[in-house]
């Protein structure tokens, strides 16, 4: 292989200096970019198999207790959505709006996606068509987790609209964002999750500690990196990506600090499929 040695702008001849050449490749041997901020962009476009990029982000405006999930549901003053309901048994979902200008003739959002997982933990999505502040039929999917929820077709969603199974809340599009804000994710079956990079930010000058709590299948949410910051917004970068193996679920959470605050968190992970 060629060397090219960019202070001095020449190649390298034969057996005159040694350098390690690192290149990082993909589990067919293609081989991926690995210099600064393009690194990820073949991931990106979906150009590497195997391989697919997450972006999760959340938040939580005038929480009322600690711990909690940072969604937009735990902003309300109804202390039943402070954590997320993860052990809800799978079901069909049903979705409403606060307003009845989301619906057919209306300014608002027209129909919604559903993203989440099956029984099996597979990929699952499901599409509605809203019909304002009367609840649509049940689905005919049925959902274990739902991991994600947008406005499809009209315009940006007037009302805040939620996505229930049943009675139960798991999901939640704020109004005038079209896009659920939920902190948390589930590693879908034959997959294993990468994670790279947590961000957070505060709005009330108080100390907020955050908690990235994974569960992995069959066991119990335990801390797997804290955040700690007075206001203001701070990073961590995983120089060797947090390794989250298959069925694990993702949970962002306030764990100490001020209530009535909002604090929005997010997070970038790579699935890779299993051997």
């Amino acid at each position: 292989m060629a060397q090219y040695r960019i202070d001095s702008q020449q190649y390298l001849n034969d057996g005159t200096t040694i350098f390690e050449v690192v290149m990082l490749g993909d589990k067919d041997g293609n081989i991926i970019n690995t210099f600064g901020a393009a690194s990820n962009i073949p991931i990106s476009a979906n150009n590497v198999a195997g391989y697919a990029p997450i972006h999760k982000f959340g938040q939580v405006t005038g929480n009322d207790d600690t711990p909690c999930t940072i969604w937009t549901e735990a902003g309300t003053t109804s202390t039943s959505y402070e954590l997320y309901p993860w052990d809800t048994s799978a079901g069909t979902v049903s979705v409403v709006s606060s307003s009845t200008q989301d619906a057919s003739g209306g300014t608002g959002a027209l129909t919604i996606r559903v993203e989440g997982l099956d029984t099996s933990y597979n990929f699952l999505s499901e599409d509605f068509t809203m019909t304002g502040q009367s609840e649509t039929a049940e689905g005919s999917e049925t959902f274990l987790r739902v991991n994600r929820a947008y406005v499809l077709t009209g315009n940006t969603n007037v009302g805040k609209i939620d996505i229930k199974n049943g009675s139960v809340i798991v999901g939640q599009i704020a109004a005038g964002y079209g896009q659920t804000l939920m902190a948390l994710y589930t590693i879908p079956a034959g997959k294993t999750g990468y994670l790279s990079r947590c961000r957070i930010s505060s709005a009330k000058q108080q100390t907020a500690v955050v908690g990235l709590m994974v569960r992995p299948f069959g066991g119990a949410f335990r801390a797997q990196s804290t955040l700690s910051l007075y206001s203001g917004d701070g990073s961590t970068i995983f120089d060797s990506p947090l390794r989250i193996t298959e069925k694990s679920d993702i949970d962002a959470r306030l764990l100490d600090g001020a209530t009535n605050n909002t604090l929005s968190v997010d997070f970038d992970l790579i699935l890779v499929d299993n051997a």
